[in-house]
């Protein structure tokens, strides 16, 4: 099961940005080629056998709440008929993605507010949570991350009237202790471990397609395909030897 991940819809070029207009062309080729867009929510549902999962699935996942959704995604996604869901850092809304351990080289941008996410959440976006500061949680202590992970949940669900069941780990960093608390406080949680999703693995660390590798709308419309499979398991390899290089140094 395929579960893409973006960021922000900006023509900045950054690693954690994909162009509207190459947005656009995902959306379309998707749509062309019979997948329907769905929540984590969704897949979860589909998994434990509570509702029907479309014919060709794909999960569609926005981490950090950036506002530039609201004008591209939403109206897009709605249009198709496609759900999504919005993982969101709930002491951040309103404000931009200047938080700790922030790359250099991505782009500040503003991030919806509270008003904002409802209105989202009305598009037929499932919000998530995405901890309160989106701090790093394998740097904090127990009762540190254990905050972050609990606090962001209550917020959203109080500020937003919907029960909050899905989470995605800062930076995929995680650790025993705040994979325990994920799984006790919700049904499901993304990492960015490369791959695709089954059932069979650990639905509290669900592994995603990061856009990054497929942004452009050439190598986007080889999604689905035995070349974008093999394209994707060997840009997978590298990523994995490059990260055991570096922790090696």
């Amino acid at each position: 099961m395929p579960i893409l991940t973006y960021h922000s819809l900006d023509d900045s070029g950054a690693v954690t940005s994909v162009a509207p207009c190459d947005f656009a062309k995902h959306i379309h080729s998707l749509a062309r080629r019979g997948f329907t867009g769905i929540s984590l929510s969704d897949l979860l549902d589909g998994w434990a056998g509570k509702a029907p999962l479309p014919l060709r699935p794909v999960v569609l996942t926005f981490d950090d709440g950036f506002a530039n959704l609201l004008p591209h995604a939403a109206p897009l996604l709605a249009e198709h008929k496609f759900r999504a869901t919005l993982f969101a850092v709930s002491g951040r809304c309103g404000q931009t993605n200047d938080w700790p351990n922030q790359a250099p080289g991505i782009p500040r941008l503003p991030l919806l507010t509270w008003e904002e996410l409802a209105q989202i959440q009305t598009a037929g976006f499932e919000i998530g949570a995405h901890t309160v500061t989106h701090r790093p949680l394998t740097a904090l202590s127990d009762d540190e991350a254990q905050r972050e992970i609990r606090e962001s949940k209550a917020e959203i669900e109080h500020r937003l009237g919907r029960a909050v069941t899905t989470f995605a780990y800062p930076f995929g960093l995680i650790n025993a202790a705040s994979r325990a608390c994920v799984q006790e406080n919700f049904r499901g949680a993304c990492s960015v471990e490369l791959g695709t999703a089954s059932p069979k693995e650990d639905r509290h660390s669900l592994r995603r397609l990061d856009v990054y590798y497929l942004r452009q709308p050439a190598v986007f419309n080889r999604f689905g395909t035995w070349a974008g499979g093999a394209y994707l398991a060997v840009r997978g390899a590298g990523r994995l030897l490059k990260a055991r290089l570096n922790s090696a140094t």
